[in-house]
């Protein structure tokens, strides 16, 4: 039976050819006091990420066994500090659509962490703060967004899109007042196969520790700074990926009807066309009808 593959992150190359980016978001928990946990999550395709031009495979499973954010403040995009994050944990993404799945999308979880402090002194500005970390590639295989395979031996990638993972905070103290806040968390990946001429629904919605109110929406995927395998992190604003001739925002996957969100993170679409397809996901946060955050889940 033919199938759709959403992919809700698509990640992160690490050889020249490679590509395996799925998808992922950034979770910022209060622990006490000033300390916080910040944790990367990404999503990586086994099948592609690894592939040489004629399909085969190039390179082992490689994990990198740290990764570095940056935070910067959002007033005037200065840099605050860079962060770096400790591989915890591997998992395998089950996926329950046996009728409409193959061996055709393999995916697993990545997990990073690490504690850091947050000090009044420091994270005060009203308009608060956010914190980034980009990476090329995107899956090449993507039908509605311009990732293309760059050519052998370069250190340039023109034409592949990449990711940045991004997640906005509010500071730690208002009006002389401590301001604790955590982040949305444990949002479900996507562990089924959307089928062509199918219905397809599926909880997207994430938990907020604080009962703050969270509203979703579609959002352009946000691709990196620099066309290079490791672009670095650099301040925002950060560009958005290429729409493939077809498709847009309001037609990410083409589908009757399209693929679409509601305010309270129930993702639906009758797909149409069979592929691979990547989207993102803006959740801001609230409290007291004032946004306070926002995340984002490509």
């Amino acid at each position: 039976m033919k199938k759709i593959f959403l992919t809700f992150l698509l990640l992160i190359a690490i050889p020249v050819v490679a590509s395996h980016i799925v998808g992922g978001e950034f979770e910022l928990i209060h622990i006490s006091g000033t300390l916080y946990r910040l944790n990367l999550i990404y999503y990586f395709d086994k099948v592609n990420g690894f592939r040489n031009p004629n399909g085969t495979q190039s390179l082992p499973e490689q994990v990198d066994p740290t990764l570095t954010a940056n935070i910067f403040r959002k007033s005037d995009n200065s840099f605050i500090r860079s962060v770096v994050l400790t591989f915890e944990t591997k998992t395998t993404v089950n996926y329950t659509q046996l009728k409409c799945s193959d061996d055709g999308l393999q995916t697993e979880r990545l997990y990073y962490t690490t504690l850091i402090s947050l000090p009044a002194d420091q994270y005060n500005d009203p308009l608060g703060y956010y914190v980034s970390w980009q990476r090329c590639c995107r899956n090449y295989q993507i039908d509605n967004v311009v990732s293309d395979q760059p050519p052998p031996n370069t250190s340039n990638f023109p034409d592949a899109a990449g990711q940045t993972f991004y997640l906005e905070f509010p500071p730690v103290v208002k009006d002389g007042v401590p301001f604790i806040n955590s982040s949305p968390r444990l949002f479900p990946p996507l562990s089924d196969y959307a089928c062509p001429g199918r219905f397809y629904y599926v909880d997207f919605a994430g938990v907020d520790d604080d009962g703050d109110s969270l509203y979703y929406s579609m959002t352009t995927p946000l691709n990196t700074t620099e066309s290079s395998a490791t672009p670095g992190t650099k301040p925002g604003p950060y560009p958005e990926v290429k729409w493939s001739p077809g498709f847009s925002l309001q037609h990410i996957m083409r589908g009757s009807p399209d693929l679409s969100i509601s305010n309270a993170g129930l993702l639906t679409v009758t797909p149409i066309l069979q592929g691979l397809f990547v989207f993102a996901v803006k959740v801001e946060e609230f409290r007291d009808k004032i946004k306070i955050g926002e995340s984002r889940r490509d």
